[in-house]
């Protein structure tokens, strides 16, 4: 399973969405979604990261005082599936 939503700096990856936060079964995690993916299941995050990456990418960039870096979104969140059932 992909990661959703990064963001890099000099240091390189300083947070993500991936899998071990939209599979979760434990209560907590730290990540750009927030909490919204957590153990959400990959389809509802990919819905989720599709209306909120952007939302999630100031915030966290603020919440980590990050001023040079780049973000990348996965391009399943950025293209949308051509049936339902993807």
């Amino acid at each position: 399973m992909p990661t959703l939503i990064s963001v890099y700096n000099s240091d390189g990856c300083v947070g993500r969405c991936d899998a071990k936060c939209y599979n979760a079964t434990e209560p907590y995690c730290d990540c750009i979604c927030g909490g919204k993916n957590h153990g959400a299941g990959y389809k509802q995050a990919v819905d989720n990261t599709r209306e909120l990456a952007d939302q999630w990418l100031e915030r966290y960039k603020d919440e980590k005082g990050l001023t040079n870096c780049k973000c990348k979104i996965s391009p399943k969140i950025k293209q949308l599936p051509l049936f339902s059932d993807e």
